[in-house]
């Protein structure tokens, strides 16, 4: 008898429980005491509104190259930065460095890549301090590379490869006085030697626990994908299409650990530098199905930043990340900004800022300059810096379990049900659902060891998927599950996002919590003593 009033009583406690999943976005907020089972403990988590936390494709990028203009003080200089508040040390408000690399200063020569021991040339000495630093300061890496010269003074291309192709392969073009080489990305041997390249590339830094996303395709001018020249000439899309999918394919296959992100502008891959490309649309559409994010590098310049680009980045808000990067830059466009009616640089970061609240931006840039006094970083934390901390409090994701109805004991073997309601609070989304992460990071409850912290029991919640986390819109899950295979005594309840590359036990994604987070990430929710 004893056991079938057990089960009712379950049944009954479960019910209460499904009931209050129930409830509207409008009384979300609050529950009534006297709803939750007996033996159970509603915890209310207050939520860390401004600090800095980092996380997975969220937050500011640090900026870097590989050429003569990096500073050999690079990290000297950003952990000792002047801001309108004083002296701040700028890698502690970025999640990542971002470096800019020309083909031809990473593969010098046939099957030699500066990342290889015994590589001593500048650019190889450059990305050793680079990669040093970064992993020093906790940041993650991201690359993106060029191929076309340019607007450049050396050849971006390694020379080796134009001579593969006999000089047929590419078009020569002047930079002042200095003429440089580019390759047609058409080309059979452009192409033969840049997949050898980026599989090399790939065997090497496809790994998400150091590299946080590989960026553009590396076409056209500065690697943006527009004023592209194919071997058919200036004014011929013909081989289009098929490059698009050779580069896409390329990198989405090499990359499947890695997210991958492309250029979305109104003239992608044209030969023509702006204009809308009627085929632009359906272009990006196919690499985005493909498993391709999102980025601009013109965000507040309003001749380039247009409704084309609003309109195209919305359909795609939530489903794909989008980073953010500006157009504007002090050293090369002076007073320039007017014509986009901006009076000085407080403005422009302000229309850049705007403009990427309303795309949902993830991330944001604060780029290189060899002038550190003047450059755009430089303008970041001196004429804005308000808007520095509003991006790290509002933009991207910042997520955290507001409510959880969970037991106080429990009998081993016995079924028990833990509601959980979650909440984001930047205008961004964690994105989860892109297919470099597929069942990648798990909500997970755990039974913690009371004295050494670390769990000795964890329970995932399937259903719960941080990508549907919006902001204004709570989510609510039940998790109907048992507690085995433990000793007898007393624990505590915790909550995380564990990543399932290091075997669920880490933490993967930090939580937006106030308080009661340990040296690992887990959330402690309450005490629980197990029968």
């Amino acid at each position: 008898m004893k056991k079938y009033v057990n089960l009712i009583k379950k049944s009954v406690y479960a019910a209460i429980l499904i009931s209050l999943v129930a409830c509207s976005k409008e009384d979300a907020g609050e529950t009534d005491s006297s709803a939750i089972p007996e033996g159970y403990i509603e915890v209310k988590v207050t939520p860390e509104r401004t600090k800095m936390i980092r996380n997975p494709f969220n937050g500011w990028v640090l900026y870097s190259g590989l050429g003569d203009g990096l500073s050999e003080t690079f990290w000297e200089d950003y952990d000792n930065f002047q801001s309108s508040e004083g002296i701040v040390n700028v890698s502690d408000y970025a999640s990542v460095l971002y470096i800019k690399g020309a083909w031809s200063d990473m593969n010098p020569e046939e099957n030699v890549y500066i990342w290889q021991d015994g590589v001593n040339t500048k650019p190889a000495q450059r990305l050793r301090m680079l990669m040093e630093g970064a992993e020093e300061r906790g940041l993650k890496l991201a690359f993106t590379f060029s191929v076309d010269s340019r607007d450049k003074h050396y050849n971006i291309t390694p020379d080796w490869v134009k001579d593969k192709t006999n000089g047929n392969g590419g078009f020569w073009s002047t930079t002042g006085s200095t003429q440089v080489w580019s390759p047609y990305p058409d080309d059979p041997t452009f192409q033969e030697y840049w997949t050898k390249f980026i599989t090399a590339f790939a065997e090497k830094f496809n790994d998400p626990t150091r590299v946080e996303f590989i960026s553009g395709l590396a076409l056209g001018k500065w690697g943006e994908s527009h004023t592209v020249i194919y071997s058919t000439g200036t004014n011929n899309d013909d081989p289009k299409e098929a490059v698009v999918n050779f580069l896409s394919d390329l990198l989405i296959n090499a990359f499947t650990k890695v997210p991958v992100v492309v250029n979305y502008h109104r003239s992608f891959a044209s030969t023509k530098g702006e204009g809308i490309d009627p085929d632009s649309e359906t272009l990006l559409d196919m690499l985005v199905n493909k498993g391709f994010s999102l980025r601009h590098d013109a965000f507040g310049m309003k001749h380039y930043y247009m409704d084309w680009e609003r309109n195209y980045v919305k359909k795609w808000n939530y489903k794909r990340p989008v980073i953010m990067e500006g157009g504007w830059v002090k050293s090369s466009h002076g007073s320039s900004i007017n014509g986009d009616g901006y009076a000085n640089y407080a403005e422009v970061r302000q229309g850049e800022f705007d403009e990427a609240r309303g795309a949902c931006v993830n991330m944001m840039d604060f780029r290189y300059s060899s002038d550190m006094v003047n450059g755009e970083t430089a303008s970041w934390f001196n004429d804005a810096f308000d808007l520095v901390n509003e991006f790290i409090a509002e933009g991207g994701y910042r997520i955290y379990p507001d409510r959880i109805i969970l037991p106080e004991e429990v009998t081993l073997g016995d079924e028990i049900t833990i509601r959980h309601s979650w909440t984001n609070l930047g205008w961004g989304y964690c994105p989860t659902n892109i297919p470099q992460w597929a069942n990648r990071f798990e909500v997970t409850f755990a039974l913690l060891d009371s004295s050494t912290g670390q769990p000795v029991a964890l329970f995932q919640d399937d259903a719960a998927q941080p990508h549907e986390w919006i902001k204004g819109s709570q989510k609510t899950y039940t998790l109907n599950t048992k507690v085995e295979n433990v000793a007898q005594g007393s624990y505590i309840w915790a909550v995380g996002i564990v990543d399932k590359i290091y075997e669920n036990t880490k933490i993967g994604i930090n939580l937006a919590a106030k308080e009661n987070i340990t040296d690992d990430g887990w959330l402690k929710l309450h005490e629980v003593t197990v029968k």
